[in-house]
């Protein structure tokens, strides 16, 4: 290809951008001003009249069970009105129960957080590694029906002479084995009664229902509490073979005592030692010499002859 021919390209070339140039000009000058501000949008200010609330809502993950605090709440603006059950106040909240699982940003509800933490469930009471155990009992055996959800307990066994010796009648011991131990401490109240609530309200609620119908209430007699694994086996096999007495503690008593057992002869005290036998009594021998008669008792042993 000569000089000449290349420069013709490049003015071809030129000559074809300069015409795109104009026409893409033309093209924009006239399309109309609105048709493209009409695909921007545009934020539409709130009408004056429309309220914006601040509700709680959940800050991060609540698990059922869980006691609420300050960190898990949060607040979100929503216009128009409260949704039913929505709490707009943080102090509504903050240290309620959540009842079930709570999503991140999920509306903090009447239905999902309570003040009771039995309305949880059961299992949301039971501490990580324990066992829920429910026991039937009586006013002897639960401190008058004054144990309360929350209060520890120690558990008392008492075992029978018959269980402890197992020998044959005739290799029997004259005394009796007869014993009573604590078996368990500090064991702590899941539930009184036979809900999660108080059960106060429970007893009320149900000697209502009972004088309606004519009839004589019966106070709650079940009682939940909490064991380990190796503490429910324990327990499981001590009533099986005794009676048991729970013994309330102090709100404040942690002391752990060691092996307290009691046995029968320890409420009877020692045996008293032997009384030395009595001495035999000595028969008088009667001498007859003639007419006259006369007893003759021998000299017993000690005595100066």
């Amino acid at each position: 290809m000569n000089t000449n021919a290349l420069t013709r390209a490049y003015l071809v070339l030129g000559g074809l951008g300069a015409v795109s140039l104009i026409a893409y000009g033309i093209y924009k000058s006239s399309v109309p001003v609105g048709t493209v501000s009409a695909s921007t949008p545009v934020a539409q200010p709130a009408p004056a009249d429309v309220k914006v609330f601040g509700v709680m809502t959940a800050a991060r993950f609540i698990a059922r069970g869980q006691v609420i605090t300050r960190e898990d709440v949060a607040t979100t603006s929503i216009a128009g009105g409260v949704p039913r059950g929505a709490r707009t106040a943080i102090g509504d909240v903050v240290g309620k129960v959540a009842t079930a699982d709570i999503m991140p940003q999920q509306l903090l509800l009447d239905s999902t957080i309570s003040a009771d933490p039995a309305q949880a469930g059961l299992a949301a009471l039971i501490p990580s590694g324990y066992r829920a155990i429910s026991i039937l009992t009586n006013d002897e055996i639960a401190v008058g029906q004054f144990v309360r959800p929350g209060d520890k307990v120690d558990i008392q066994l008492v075992l029978p002479d018959n269980v402890l010796s197992k020998q044959g009648a005739m290799g029997r011991p004259e005394a009796d084995l007869s014993e009573a131990r604590t078996v368990l401490q500090d064991v702590l109240v899941l539930t009184v009664g036979a809900t999660l609530g108080d059960p106060t309200l429970t007893q009320e609620a149900a000697e209502k229902a009972a004088g309606a119908a004519g009839r004589r209430s019966e106070p709650a007699r079940t009682i939940s509490l909490a064991m380990t694994p190796d503490q429910i086996a324990k327990f499981a096999l001590a009533r099986s073979v005794g009676s048991f007495y729970l013994s309330l503690r102090g709100s404040d008593d942690l002391q752990l005592i060691d092996d307290n057992t009691a046995k029968l002869s320890d409420i009877r005290g020692p045996a008293s030692p032997p009384s030395a036998p009595a001495p035999p009594q000595q028969r008088p021998i009667e001498l007859i010499v003639g007419d006259k008669t006369q007893l003759i008792y021998p000299k017993t042993s000690g005595e100066r002859r």
